[in-house]
C-alpha cells in the first residue's frame, strides 16, 4: 500500500492526527475544562468515589432503607416491652 500511492497513506496519517488532537481536546462547552492528563487521582479519592458511586445506586438506597426499617420496628419493640413491664408492675403494686 506504501508503494502504491504515498500520498494516500500521508493523508490517512494526517487524519489519525487530526482525531487524536480532538481527542484529547476538551470541549468549550462542557463543564470539565481540564485536560485528561493532567490530574492524577489518588488511591484515597478514587475510593471516596467509587463508595459515593455505589451509595448512589438504587441497590445501596433501597438496602439503606431496609436497614432504617429494620432499627426503627427493633426500637419500637423495645419501647413495647419497657411498657408492657411499667404497667405490668404499676398493676401488680395495687
Amino acid at each position: 500500500m506504501q508503494d502504491s500511492n504515498p500520498d494516500l497513506v500521508r493523508g490517512l496519517r494526517e487524519d489519525r492526527g487530526k482525531q487524536k488532537r480532538n481527542c484529547t481536546t476538551p470541549d468549550p462547552h462542557s463543564d470539565n475544562l481540564f485536560k485528561p492528563g493532567e490530574r492524577t487521582i489518588s488511591g484515597k479519592e478514587m475510593q471516596l468515589r467509587s463508595r459515593r458511586i455505589y451509595n448512589q445506586l438504587p441497590e445501596a438506597t433501597k438496602k439503606k432503607e431496609e436497614e432504617k426499617k429494620r432499627a426503627v420496628s427493633q426500637a419500637n419493640r423495645l419501647r413495647a416491652d419497657v411498657f408492657k413491664k411499667r404497667l405490668l408492675e404499676q398493676i401488680l403494686q395495687r
